[in-house]
């Protein structure tokens, strides 16, 4: 005859550390950012997804003019501030827009329930500013694809 008392507890201390790892994996799956215990807004993923790519020093472009001498990654003049940026541009970003194309492999599901890769894409079209061979101040856009973690930070 089995012992029901030791069964319940064997379940018990089996079951509980399972509950929590799953909880803790399914949160980390569905983009919960456990620093700040709270999901991010986008405009937090924009914002670090700008800063990210503003922070560069060299940023690819898609449609360079042929005869620019460099090569497709000129120095990239920064932009002050997202704030400064937004007001230029304020049709630049989206979360997730769905229909597109994106220049990133799918996330891996490790990645995901680690909390690595969260669900979202940030898609930028970035208005890279730099000096053409005359040093004057020319403007491209190209488009930027970033994964993000949990927490905001682009991959």
């Amino acid at each position: 005859m089995v012992n029901r008392g030791c069964l319940f507890q064997s379940l018990l201390f089996i079951g509980i550390p399972l509950a929590g790892l799953m909880a803790y994996f399914g949160l980390n799956y569905s983009g919960f950012c456990f620093d700040q215990m709270r999901y991010l807004t986008d405009e937090e993923k924009i914002r670090s997804a700008f800063e990210g790519q503003n922070s560069r020093d060299r940023l690819p472009i898609d449609n360079l003019p042929p005869e620019y001498p460099h090569p497709r990654y000129p120095k990239h003049i920064k932009y002050k501030s997202f704030d400064e940026y937004i007001a230029l541009y304020p049709e630049c970003c989206s979360v997730n827009p769905g229909g597109l194309f994106y220049e990133v492999p799918p996330a891996k599901f490790l990645d995901r329930i680690f909390g690595y890769d969260s669900r979202d894409i940030v898609v930028t079209k970035f208005q890279v500013r730099y000096l053409d061979e005359n040093g004057s101040l020319k403007t491209a856009e190209t488009r930027l694809d970033n994964y993000m973690a949990n927490c905001g930070q682009p991959r």
